[in-house]
């Protein structure tokens, strides 16, 4: 629910306790939680290799997730279980055995690239579950690559030899400029071990119960899937509205947002969190340390809102390369109109320092975000961080305002 954000404002350095808590979201409901860009159409289907087998798949622009309900006997009168089944992966094909034979409905050619380090299986309920991070976010027209699926793999053919050592995707943005150097290279089929990955603090269990923040707060330590934090990433964000909607977007400097891209799957990453008067962007991994969060000045129909990969031009500029795509994260939220509402986009908002510009006579100048935002400390335990000195001084007067600093010193009695 958003109470779990309150230990975030509760701490938020860089400006007065007062204007923090006054940003805290004001209804007790669970927000909803973006996590996959949705696909346009073919969301799901049926059928494994060649159509074959009771193999159903559902599918978002970077997931692919295939289930197939285990039949048959096993000695004994064993139930299935994750001993029973072998999944290996590669970076293009998948091959499943059940009881030690291939199951050939899930052995074969996907429609498309995945990261295997990313991706996993479980076997929960006798039925088998697995979860492929697409390469690229697209939509597949079938799980599988092969004639009676209407797919088969087509590589551009390289015609020199840095387009081979490049990759295959001529006509991807930024093909030709080395970013694909950087994506793990996992061609041959290995062995997948069993189980789902561990639920971030504050994520959803599969049961549906929200994940206990992690112990320290401000203090906690850095999340063991941190990737990046905006100052690595964003140069700009900028937000606008119109009658019906709300769109917010996150900006990316090209370069770095390609090589992320190329060697860690988007949708395992990029996240947002809606409710009906407030709404949070960030990175999955960064949780304690937001891209941008705020209070809306209006009410929003949270579960109606979406998020996608899209691009900017007027922030070309802030581009090293003017004459390439700019790269951004959209966030789209449908208004509730209300009598004297929506005269502005927010009524507060913070934001996290976003990356450096150039370097001033009095340090580092970085881009601008929103007009208006504060920008506050960083959470974490990093000592070479002076956010993390900054949050030392501000829980300390904090807590002097609080318990008082006069007061006489109490008697130690030892039990």
């Amino acid at each position: 629910s958003s109470r779990a954000w309150l230990f975030f404002w509760a701490r938020v350095g860089c400006a007065t306790m007062e204007v923090a808590e006054a940003a805290q979201p004001l209804t007790n409901v669970a927000p909803c939680r973006l996590r996959s860009f949705p696909v346009p159409f073919n969301s799901h289907g049926s059928g494994g290799v060649d159509g074959q087998g009771s193999v159903e798949w559902a599918q978002s622009m970077g997931q692919l997730t295939l289930t197939h309900r285990l039949e048959g006997a096993l000695p004994e009168r064993k139930t299935w279980s994750n001993e029973e089944v072998q999944v290996k992966m590669s970076s293009n094909s998948l091959e499943v055995t059940l009881n030690g034979t291939i199951f050939k409905p899930l052995t074969g050619d996907l429609a498309g690239d995945i990261f295997r380090f990313k991706s996993w299986w479980v076997v929960e309920d006798e039925t088998l579950i697995i979860r492929l991070f697409k390469r690229t976010l697209n939509s597949w027209k079938h799980a599988f690559a092969g004639p009676n699926s209407g797919m088969f793999r087509r590589n551009a053919f390289p015609w020199t030899k840095v387009m081979e050592k490049r990759g295959t995707n001529h006509n991807g943005a930024g093909h030709g400029m080395g970013y694909a150097e950087a994506a793990p290279k996992e061609e041959n089929l290995e062995e997948v071990s069993p189980g789902r990955p561990a639920v971030e603090p504050g994520e959803l269990r599969p049961d549906g119960s929200v994940e206990d923040s992690s112990a320290g707060g401000v203090f906690a330590l850095q999340s063991e899937r941190h990737i990046c934090a905006a100052h690595d990433l964003c140069l700009g964000i900028t937000a606008q509205q119109d009658d019906f909607t709300v769109t917010i977007e996150v900006h990316f400097e090209l370069q770095r947002f390609e090589e992320l891209r190329a060697r860690y799957p988007l949708e395992a990453l990029m996240a947002a969190d809606v409710w009906p008067n407030a709404v949070c962007i960030f990175f999955q991994g960064d949780r304690m340390n937001p891209i941008v969060w705020a209070e809306l000045d209006g009410k929003v129909e949270a579960m109606s809102s979406t998020f996608r990969i899209s691009s900017s031009d007027p922030m070309r500029r802030r581009q090293a390369k003017g004459d390439m795509y700019s790269p951004c994260l959209s966030v789209r939220l449908m208004k509730i109109r209300e009598p004297g509402s929506w005269t502005r986009i927010f009524k507060e908002v913070w934001q996290h320092k976003l990356m450096v510009k150039e370097l001033g006579p009095f340090g580092p100048q970085r881009f601008d975000g929103l007009n208006g935002a504060r920008t506050f400390l960083r959470a974490g335990y990093n000592l070479d961080d002076p956010d993390f000195w900054g949050n030392v001084d501000h829980y300390a007067a904090m807590t002097m305002k609080q318990s008082g600093y006069t007061s006489a010193p109490k008697k130690l009695t030892v039990t």
